[in-house]
């Protein structure tokens, strides 16, 4: 058994992967048990090792967003403020790692 989406990893809300990264796990775990359909167990474990390292990666970066959001201190207001107002709203350079990543990059898999 293993979980996949919300169920393993409820994502925070600042940076809307929830579904995204239920995805991702969809697709990791179907090439893994396609890799290894003789091997439930080993497939199971190389999903899980995969995923793991992206998606905590990703929960942190959700809550780095949402205590940049949510900062009460005036001064961080003030800086967040002044540094949001002068990128271009098209600047997506702080989330290209998470946008570019390739979850199952030998999908679909011939044979």
């Amino acid at each position: 058994m293993t979980l996949l989406g919300d169920a393993a990893h409820p994502m925070l809300q600042y940076i809307a992967q929830g579904a995204c990264q239920a995805i991702e796990d969809a697709l990791t775990l179907a090439e893994s048990v396609t890799m290894d359909s003789d091997n439930l167990p080993l497939a199971l474990r190389r999903y899980e090792d995969r995923r793991i390292p992206r998606t905590a990666a990703v929960q942190r970066a959700a809550q780095t967003f949402g205590d940049i959001i949510h900062h009460d201190d005036p001064t961080a207001v003030l800086l967040r403020n002044h540094l949001l107002r002068q990128r271009s709203p098209w600047d997506f350079q702080p989330v290209d790692w998470l946008y570019r990543h390739d979850p199952a990059p030998t999908w679909p898999i011939q044979g």
